[in-house]
């Protein structure tokens, strides 16, 4: 820990550092100056002495920004010679006399051709018999001219070049390495701080690629909680991604396809929220890499790729945004409000949950902007009602079956789940340096840090929205962080695990149907690209102050990354945590089942399949999904009339006896009552037969109490299986 608080202190210093080079005055050019042959394309920053600050004459004082007389002159001598021309070829087609030369603006001809545009000098070189470059004359731009006055969707999209593909190429490589563990062994392994969340999610795109394969409906399955089922829509079932990628499922296995999303997903993210920095912010390539990076690889999504891949794949969000910047900006509102819509039907397939957390995002920018008046709700409201209507006639059926569908729920209780304070400046498990007792003591679980920043990064955010306040994007940026961390605090304020007694901002919204549903401490989430973005904006200034006080263009280039990437260093990632699965018993995999599971009937696992023990899932995945199970893992209905939710089936007797054994690890002997109710519950299942691993700890235990229930076993296949289709057949 001692090297990490170093760390963090080293990366305060940085910032601090990084304030007063950008605070310092600007640069004002004297005499001419060499252009560096190396600089390949970057902005050329003017040699000379730095002007001693004054109420006029600081680093961010307002500037008028404009073209020199002579040139707009001879845009319009152009446009005057190329319209000239047009009437004399007009005129001799008529047979008309030729009409006299047309005088320009400067009184002589323009030489340049019609077809050619003006020349252009390099940004910071002199043109012939003009002397040195003029301070007010505005470089030629690659990208976006979005800037401190201009709308927030200003300007061309920034060309993209071969060497933008190593920002992806990074991601990728730093997605592998978070899942090393896991790559080293996809089958035997399992992420294990996620408890049984992978597994759960490997169902789900088992479940998927079944239902397809068998031309079932995909929005519901009875393979759990059999025989009543599971609403598929109703639970995180990703079918957004579970559909496509259904033939890999069906070829290498739900295992191959939870790693292939866990790991494209993150890679991805970040390489979507790189191509939106590039497009729209007006930022260098480096910098929009090392932001976008935080945006997708952010402690809060590395802690969620512990076995949520529906908040590990948010690589339509960067999307949905630039949809969005499109209607303001361009002049397709039905196409783009069309194309919107389609992606946001696209990504409430994949997770609702972040569809909302995006909305929520870009409202609170959106407001923000229209606030200051840099967001014409004209252009923007009827693309948006474009797209909402089509992605409302796409998603209707499937909303109505989650809310109303069989297996439906009202709503679902969750414990206070907001963060804790102190999150904002921990440290997360996932990072290099923590303590993960630390971390865990700060928040719910090792699948939900989603706030921990770690100071630097806030100072470093703070020092970029104190600087770049006038700018609209900044302040919509510091909004969107400011709403979401508030909100994330949940009913109460906590800090370092005490209540303080301070009201939190989700009591207003606790109630509010839908909404009532999100855990707040996920609202972190929504101030993690607008983090990146700062963080990049940042990068971008002081790579310009840097280079203007060196006067070279790369040196600021390297300062500035480097400042970035030490405020980065206390939020990287470190591989997660990867466990042994346990051992697949050969009953399975060699088709023994098949002599002891009728079509129709199902098995029971002993125990029972539930949140903590999802074995019987990883079982039905290696026989093709050739049985279903009794209870599991899912969210569902309670028995009580208003339909409240919960995780896992309704108990039954048997069941209930069945994890208390468990978990007491005593055994206990059934009574003749007993035994009757649990054959009417194997009934009421369908069940063909109960099966115990042989390889489980309490595994004798387990075995001599059933035992006393259903008679002696078979052994067979590493398993203890009890046929009881003489009692759930009505024979028995």
């Amino acid at each position: 820990m001692t090297w990490a608080v170093g760390l963090a202190l080293l990366a305060v210093v940085v910032v601090a550092g990084s304030a007063w080079l950008l605070a310092r005055p600007r640069p004002e050019p004297i005499g001419s100056h060499e252009d560096d042959d190396g600089d390949d394309g970057d902005d050329q920053v003017p040699r000379g002495r730095w002007l001693e600050p004054s109420s006029r004459e600081d680093g961010f004082r307002p500037q008028l920004r404009g073209y020199r007389m002579d040139q707009v002159d001879a845009v319009v001598d152009a446009l005057e010679g190329r319209i000239a021309r047009h009437d004399t070829a007009i005129a001799a087609l008529r047979g008309e006399p030729t009409p006299p030369p047309a005088r320009t603006v400067t009184g002589t001809a323009l030489a340049t051709p019609p077809t050619q545009a003006p020349p252009r000098t390099a940004p910071g070189s002199a043109e012939p018999g003009r002397g040195p470059a003029r301070e007010d004359e505005p470089p030629p731009r690659r990208g976006p001219a979005a800037g401190p006055h201009d709308s927030p969707a200003a300007g061309h999209p920034a060309p993209l070049c071969r060497y933008d593909l190593l920002a992806p190429a990074g991601y990728l490589l730093l997605a592998a390495f978070v899942f090393s563990g896991l790559l080293a062994q996809p089958r035997t392994g399992y992420l294990s701080q996620g408890v049984q969340d992978q597994q759960a999610f490997e169902w789900y795109f088992g479940a998927t690629a079944h239902n397809l394969a068998t031309f079932s409906n995909p929005l519901f399955t009875d393979l759990q909680n059999y025989p009543t089922g599971v609403n598929l829509m109703a639970n995180a079932a990703v079918l957004g991604l579970g559909v496509p990628l259904a033939p890999v499922t069906l070829l290498a296995g739900p295992q191959l396809t939870f790693l292939l999303v866990e790991l494209l997903g993150l890679a991805l993210t970040a390489s979507a929220w790189f191509w939106l920095f590039r497009r729209w912010l007006p930022v260098h390539p480096l910098a929009a890499a090392l932001g976008a990076g935080f945006a997708g690889f952010a402690p809060g999504l590395v802690s969620h790729a512990n076995g949520h891949p529906n908040f590990v794949a948010q690589f339509l969000v960067p999307v949905l945004v630039d949809r969005v910047l499109r209607l303001v900006d361009g002049d397709h509102r039905v196409r783009d409000g069309v194309v919107l819509g389609l992606l946001a039907a696209w990504q409430l397939f994949i997770g609702e949950e972040t569809l909302l957390l995006a909305a929520i995002g870009t409202s609170v920018a959106g407001v923000v902007l229209v606030a200051q008046g840099r967001l014409d709700l004209r252009r923007l409201l009827p693309g948006l009602a474009i797209g909402a209507a089509v992605c409302l006639a796409i998603v209707a059926i499937p909303l109505w079956w989650q809310f109303a569908g069989p297996q439906s729920y009202s709503s679902i209780w969750h414990p206070p789940s907001g963060n804790d304070l102190a999150q904002l400046w921990g440290r997360a498990t996932r990072s290099i340096g923590a303590d993960p007792w630390a971390s865990a003591a700060l928040s719910m679980n090792r699948t939900e840090e989603n706030s921990f920043f770690g100071v630097p990064l806030l100072l470093a955010a703070a020092v970029v929205v104190v600087l770049l306040w006038r700018r609209p994007v900044v302040r919509a940026l510091a909004a969107v962080v400011v709403v979401a961390c508030w909100l994330s605090l949940g009913e109460e304020v906590v800090l370092n695990g005490r209540p303080t007694g301070i009201p939190g901002p989700w009591a207003l919204l606790e109630n509010v149907p839908i909404v009532e549903n999100v855990l707040p401490t996920r609202l972190a989430l929504v101030a993690v690209p607008a983090l990146g973005a700062l963080l990049a904006l940042g990068i971008e200034a002081l790579r310009t102050a840097a280079g203007g006080y060196a006067g070279h263009a790369r040196a600021g280039l390297a300062l500035a990354a480097a400042a970035g990437l030490v405020v980065l260093l206390p939020v990287m990632p470190t591989p997660l945590v990867v466990d042994a699965r346990p051992p697949m018993p050969s009953f399975f995999t060699d088709g023994t089942w098949r002599d002891h599971v009728d079509e129709g009937g199902s098995v029971l696992a002993v125990p029972p399949t539930a949140v903590a023990d999802t074995r019987a899932l990883e079982w039905q995945a290696e026989a093709r999904w050739g049985f279903p199970v009794v209870a599991g893992y899912f969210v569902g209905p309670d028995s009580t009339p208003e339909r409240g939710g919960q995780y896992g089936a309704t108990p039954t007797a048997l069941t209930q006896w069945l994890v208390g054994i468990a978990e007491s690890g005593i055994a206990r002997t059934a009574d003749r009552e007993q035994v009757e109710q649990f054959r009417a519950d194997l009934r009421a299942g369908r069940v063909d037969a109960v099966v115990l691993p042989e390889a489980r700890l309490d595994a004798p235990v387990l075995l001599a109490s059933v035992t006393s229930a259903l008679g002696a076993p078979e052994r067979t296949g590493g398993v203890y299986v009890w046929d009881v289709r003489s009692v759930t057949d009505g024979a028995g």
